[in-house]
């Protein structure tokens, strides 16, 4: 009972503070956020750290990366203090994560700094820390952050626009670069997506202070980073493949925030343990970028406030100063009704039927 009117007294001194300082009031918060530095999930033949041992194994999050996630939440709650209660209450939050056990981990990570235990929450004087459920689903009925579930048509012209005139240009403009990489690395590259891959294996050696191959320099990863970006762009290349990736997470998350505003939805804040390219699919069918590499940690966040407009920012790393999204033909913040609108063509209704052979592209 002690617990219930501690919160009690929160939810009031936050009430009459913005009544007498006239400021907005949030009515909800979505964060999404990529997981935190792993180990590499690839490696290639020459690498001189192909048999080193990942603590964790390959693709788990790194101690850094724990720790990043840990202070990415302690920094969220430090800046949303007047919005997020102090005393952890399992209606205010709803956590999901990709299947990866790397996502989830960094939920849980980024919980235990959002909701330290406080007062009789604290059931363990030598562990300030308190469980908070985590959801998430397998990757092939995942709609809304791995974004795996089979789609024919999707699949399909996925396929079509890898042989794009564009796309084939763009390759063939980097051909010496894929040709020194093979070389080099003992493995066949031939589109962006291996040079990606390498590219990720070289960054995440060098956050570790690895000694970097002598055949490796700063123009040839920048180049190669810029591909990065490229590559993770291409899985939405076009309005069709925009919609069917990030506009299912923005049709879910446009619904939640009605629901918030009606009341059918007492939720405050959603959370969501992801992957760069899910933060690159939803700026995307946004238009808001062309190409980006999310790093670890980085987070993408949609404010709704009571009076209905909605506020977007984004961090590329956990410790940046938030960048502010306009949407086109919008305010800075943007009334939902009208950001619902200027999205109609981008918010998928039935995510089966949007898959389907049939439907033209």
């Amino acid at each position: 009972m002690k617990w219930c009117k501690q919160y009690l007294k929160y939810i009031l001194y936050y009430i009459l503070l913005h009544q007498v300082t006239g400021e907005l009031v949030i009515q909800q918060l979505h964060i999404i956020f990529r997981h935190g530095e792993r180990a590499p999930t690839d490696t290639f033949p020459n690498d001189p750290y192909i048999n080193y041992s990942w603590p964790g194994g390959w693709g788990q999050l790194t101690n850094n990366g724990k720790l990043q996630m840990y202070d990415l939440g302690k920094s969220i709650r430090a800046e949303y203090k007047n919005f997020i209660p102090d005393v952890f209450w399992h209606k205010d939050v709803n956590v999901t994560s990709s299947y990866s056990e790397r996502c989830r981990m960094s939920g849980q990570l980024f919980l235990s700094g959002l909701y330290p235990p406080v007062g009789t929450q604290i059931w363990n004087q030598e562990l300030l820390w308190q469980p908070v459920a985590v959801r998430y689903l397998p990757r092939t009925e995942d709609t809304n952050i791995v974004m795996k579930v089979p789609c024919a048509k999707y699949d399909a012209i996925f396929k079509e626009l890898r042989q794009s005139p564009s796309i084939l240009a763009l390759e063939h403009e980097h051909e010496e670069l894929k040709k020194y990489l093979t070389k080099h690395t003992g493995s066949n590259v031939t589109n962006m997506e291996d040079v990606e891959s390498i590219y990720n294996t070289l960054e995440i050696e060098r956050l570790q202070n690895f000694t970097r191959p002598s055949w490796v320099n700063d123009t040839m990863l920048a180049t190669m980073g810029e591909l990065a970006a490229r590559n993770l762009a291409f899985y939405s290349e076009v309005p069709y493949m925009k919609k069917v990736k990030g506009g299912m997470f923005l049709s879910n998350m446009i619904k939640t925030m009605e629901n918030s505003l009606n009341k059918t939805d007492v939720t405050k804040l959603y959370l969501y343990a992801a992957h760069d390219l899910t933060i690159v699919h939803i700026l995307r069918s946004l238009n808001l970028i062309e190409t980006l590499k999310p790093d670890f940690g980085a987070t993408l966040i949609f404010e709704l406030y009571a009076d209905s407009s909605i506020k977007i920012t984004y961090r590329n790393f956990w410790k940046d100063t938030p960048k502010e999204y306009y949407i086109s033909q919008c305010e800075l913040s943007c009334p939902l009704q009208k950001f619902r609108s200027l999205l109609s063509d981008m918010l998928p209704t039935d995510y089966t039927k949007e898959c389907a052979m049939e439907q033209g592209i």
